[in-house]
């Protein structure tokens, strides 16, 4: 919830805009549901941020709110999604403004607006967890710069394996060497988006970036939605993941799934449980 009680037309015209979609695959209501207890601290930096800054960034921010510009020609190159060029250009002119898309304006944006999605993840979470697309073809739209590093370890109280971290010093360092413009299309990317994407946000808006929005649900639920090569998963009349059993995994035969589509099963909740560290609180001397 944005805080915001919608008109009676406004609720009708998000219902038309849902309605437009194509594929309609989206995680149950709850899911969709932002912890506001994770991220309000952020957010309220961000907003106070925006507001000190609004004068030095404000020309800046008057070109990237225009909307963005379409860069396939019109021509979407993957038909497959099954987005009408209505659903298209409307999220095309929603973003950056917008501020948070969900998986499959994220899409579009990749595809149809020339963003990249910049992972800020952990490399040993990226290892443990998954990966964007790193083929030769679709690889070049996704990136790596973490905002924190943490490494695997095991912990003898807890029994299980938990992430040491530290905040990266070279973020901001990284980020620049990435995408030099300051207005370069990013969409940046956490594990479920309630934590590290927002501050990964307020520090490349600080840096003076404009044209960067951050992915709802993070990698988790683009991971649900879209494979490798970036193809819909469940595919009507192929097979459907069950998402009421609990198990990590119930393996091809359980799914429906052919063996070319093993690479979608049963997947845990989409939420990241880790307590990932504050990288805006300043550092005691």
């Amino acid at each position: 919830s944005r805080g915001v009680r919608l008109s009676t037309s406004a609720r009708a015209n998000a219902r038309e805009r849902r309605e437009r979609r194509t594929p309609r695959e989206h995680p149950p209501t709850s899911e969709r549901t932002m912890a506001t207890t994770t991220r309000a601290p952020a957010m309220a930096r961000m907003a106070i941020r925006n507001t000190a800054t609004r004068g030095k960034t404000a020309s800046k921010r008057a070109v990237a709110m225009r909307g963005t510009e379409r860069v396939d020609g019109g021509i979407y190159k993957e038909p497959h999604h099954g987005f009408s060029d209505e659903f298209i250009e409307e999220t095309l002119g929603k973003f950056p403004e917008e501020g948070i898309c969900d998986n499959m304006e994220a899409m579009i944006l990749v595809v149809a607006g020339g963003y990249k999605i910049l992972d800020v993840r952990a490399d040993s979470e990226i290892d443990f967890v998954g990966n964007y697309p790193r083929d030769q073809i679709n690889g070049s739209k996704f990136v790596v710069a973490s905002i924190v590093n943490a490494t695997r370890k095991y912990d003898s109280e807890k029994g299980e394996k938990v992430y040491q971290q530290s905040v990266n010093a070279d973020f901001k360092a990284q980020v620049e060497k990435l995408f030099p413009d300051k207005e370069a299309k990013v969409v940046v990317a956490c594990s479920d988006g309630r934590n590290r994407t927002l501050q990964a946000l307020e520090t490349m808006d600080e840096m003076g970036y404009v044209n960067i929005v951050g992915l709802r649900g993070g990698y988790n639920l683009w991971n649900r939605q879209w494979d490798a090569k970036l193809r819909t998963r469940n595919l009507p009349g192929v097979f459907k993941e069950d998402y009421i059993h609990g198990a990590d995994g119930c393996g091809v035969h359980a799914t429906g799934a052919g063996f070319q589509n093993q690479d979608a099963f049963q997947y845990a909740d989409w939420r990241d449980t880790t307590e990932w560290i504050d990288t805006l609180e300043p550092v005691a001397a």
